[in-house]
């Protein structure tokens, strides 16, 4: 039988290949192939990193590559594969010294926007309120994505019907009056793709041709405001207008939700009204020009 040329060291270094892809494999997979890989791979390489960051800030001190590993159950070598990454990014820094690793600048500078976006629900809810109380419906504030509404806090109306929302649910953005405002008042590259991608129908009242869509966007713009009646769901109309920030940039959206008996399509000028000014009273909270 022909021996190995393997060494002792080309051995031990084979083995820790192979338990390494074996944990990989367990995982759910760290690499992807020529085709780009599953969901589930990508899902498991970016949980890692997060909770990498995760550990990082928990610990609010420098942490080493095998105190990582062992408190994520995975190789070092995959621990440290993340870390290079993320160390490339700004998002952690390695003390050359000791080789130890602490949260870098760009993770910093993510946490203090997520600070600055959280904090306007707390500065808008007494706003809120006082809209809550003039128009006796439930009030919304939201942000979004490049495709969807994401409501952040909801003061429930004095209606008696309830709308059910809370925060965290989403909306695509062409469906509701919230994303009228995004893509009216957003970035034109947002706009576009909406424009240009499909648009599926919620009710038979949702704006669903986008030539319909890009006209009403420019209403919006000239008015200030939207609106959007039973199209996203039967019987319930939404007005929305637009929060702005310190930079002149869009956060997201104040809106009135009710049944359409009580905001029709055409819905009352007071109401509108009292709902433009409350936007503009949260944009002068966050500095935004439009609250000058």
């Amino acid at each position: 039988m022909k021996r190995s040329k393997d060494t002792p060291r080309d051995l031990i270094r084979n083995a820790s290949a192979v338990s390494e892809a074996r944990a990989e494999h367990a995982e759910g997979g760290e690499r992807s192939d020529a085709s780009g890989g599953d969901e589930l791979n990508t899902s498991s390489t970016s949980v890692i990193s997060l909770r990498i960051l995760e550990l990082l800030a928990e610990r609010n001190a420098e942490c080493g590559v095998t105190h990582l590993a062992e408190a994520l159950g995975v190789p070092k070598a995959r621990v440290h594969r993340h870390l290079t990454a993320l160390r490339q990014e700004g998002y952690v820094v390695q003390n050359p010294r000791t080789s130890r690793y602490r949260i870098g600048w760009r993770l910093f500078l993510l946490g203090q926007k997520l600070v600055k976006q959280f904090d306007v629900v707390g500065l808008a809810r007494p706003v809120m309120e006082e809209l809550r109380d003039a128009v006796g419906q439930t009030i919304v504030i939201s942000s979004f994505t490049e495709t969807d509404v994401v409501v952040l806090d909801v003061m429930r109306g004095r209606s008696p019907l309830e709308i059910l929302l809370h925060p965290g649910t989403q909306f695509k953005l062409h469906s509701v009056a919230q994303g009228k405002i995004a893509l009216a008042f957003g970035a034109q590259e947002r706009r576009d793709a909406v424009l240009a991608g499909p648009l599926d129908a919620c009710t038979p009242h949702t704006i669903t041709d986008a030539m319909r869509l890009s006209h009403e966007l420019a209403l919006v713009r000239e008015r200030g405001w939207a609106d959007a009646p039973e199209e996203v769901f039967l019987g319930v109309n939404a007005l929305a207008a637009p929060i702005i920030q310190d930079d002149g940039s869009l956060f997201g959206t104040l809106a009135i939700v009710g049944s359409i008996h009580y905001l029709p399509a055409h819905p009352n000028p007071q109401t509108v009204a009292a709902l433009t000014d409350a936007a503009r009273r949260i944009s002068r909270l966050l500095g935004g020009a439009r609250g000058d």
